[in-house]
């Protein structure tokens, strides 16, 4: 219950200091992508990065908040409720937190040789990654990222992948 408080905190700091910067810079002065685009991203991560055996579980460099996975609030329900603001600010601190210096050259480039980020080589299968190739290049969600990372979020793609329907497993 006290990491959520204080992972919390730390969201609400980044997110205050955040505000006197201009939009896309970061509290280093370091470029990052569209905050206020990221939700139709993090709605594409969901499905396949999201869920509570990936990047959706607290011991993960990379931790994806959503309504698909990990919660803020810890009475939250990961099957069926929405994705809080909370959550969204999470989950973008959280990636742009993991390669700043990478992430600003990247975005710096509008989107260019976005394979710097081990965030799309992992994805990719470019680079080993446990949860195996979650995207191919051109595919929907690899549109999705790699448009959001060039300052241009291909909409179309994200809606595609966050609006698949989430697998049905038979218990026995």
């Amino acid at each position: 219950m006290k990491k959520f408080g204080l992972l919390f905190l730390i969201v609400c700091a980044i997110e205050i200091a955040a505000c006197s910067l201009p939009e896309n810079e970061g509290v280093s002065g370091l470029m990052i992508p569209d905050r206020t685009t990221f939700p139709k991203v993090a709605d594409a991560l969901q499905p396949s990065c999201g869920t509570l055996d990936c990047h959706g579980q607290p011991g993960r460099n990379l931790r994806l908040y959503g309504g698909r996975g990990l919660r803020l609030d810890p009475m939250g329900n990961p099957a069926d409720e929405a994705t809080t603001e909370a959550e969204y600010r999470a989950s973008f601190a959280s990636l742009v937190g993991l390669e700043p210096e990478a992430l600003d050259v990247v975005v710096r480039q509008s989107g260019l040789d976005s394979e710097q980020l081990s965030l799309i080589r992992k994805a990719r299968g470019v680079e080993l990654h446990r949860g195996g190739v979650q995207m191919l290049p051109g595919d929907p969600l690899d549109r999705c990222l790699t448009s959001w990372l060039s300052g241009r979020v291909h909409e179309d793609a994200c809606l595609r992948v966050s609006s698949a329907p989430r697998p049905h497993i038979e218990v026995p």
